[in-house]
């Protein structure tokens, strides 16, 4: 049991705060949700919680499972640019097919690259991970033609917006869920200016991807003793 604390626990050590390690609350005054989750101290992300008794170790491959974009909420951008009609910034069917196209994009090229390649079906040694954008914060009205005042060619912003997601960790044979880490990004921390066009904002979400599963890969690789 105490090993695979350890595991669990560098599972999620990539995302622990500067300042000090995450440590997986245990004991009769743990945070526990869906039974088996414990809550993770000193997290990057916004909230973690692991099954101290997995063996995160044992996953070679992953299954990865499509970008859930049915229940996203959306906070509606401040901005001085005027929207016509006063529409609201709404993702349409081709918005999220392309926010899944692009999440599968990221999360194959990376793992494939760190050496966890994706699967297409579930094993003893693949690790499934679901994720869902739970929520968007578009930085300037949308950019469509029924969106954006007219006349108005050029909208400048820092970045797209924000992003949140939940993601979940499970054995891809028994569909027991082994983690569970919601987290945000913001284009804002960037801290630049840019134009604010389809073709950025997709690559700043693409940017929140990467990042996200950069991190995945190397809390895999500390699971594996790697670094």
């Amino acid at each position: 049991m105490i090993k695979q604390l350890a595991i669990a626990t560098a599972m999620l050590s990539l995302l622990a705060a500067c300042a000090s390690e995450p440590t997986v609350q245990t004991g009769e005054d743990a945070e526990v949700v869906m039974g088996n989750l414990h809550k993770v101290d000193n997290s990057r992300t916004d909230l973690a919680y692991v099954d101290p008794g997995a063996d995160f170790g044992k996953y070679n491959h992953v299954l990865i499972q499509p970008l859930g974009v049915d229940n996203v909420e959306i906070k509606q951008p401040n901005s001085s640019y005027s929207a016509v009609g006063n529409k609201n910034w709404e993702l349409t069917d081709k918005d999220k097919e392309n926010l899944q196209a692009a999440f599968m994009e990221s999360m194959t090229k990376q793992m494939d690259k760190c050496g966890y390649p994706v699967v297409a079906e579930a094993g003893d040694d693949v690790l499934q991970i679901a994720a869902m954008i739970t929520g968007l914060a578009p930085s300037a009205a949308k950019d469509d033609n029924s969106s954006r005042a007219v006349g108005r060619t050029r909208v400048y912003t820092e970045g797209a917006g924000a992003m949140a997601v939940a993601i979940a960790f499970g054995d891809s044979e028994t569909g027991e869920v082994l983690a569970l880490v919601k987290d945000s990004r913001s284009s804002s921390s960037a801290g630049y200016w840019g134009l604010n066009n389809s073709v950025s904002n997709m690559a700043d979400i693409r940017r929140f991807f990467n990042s996200w599963a950069t991190q995945i890969c190397k809390s895999l690789d500390r699971a594996h003793g790697k670094s």
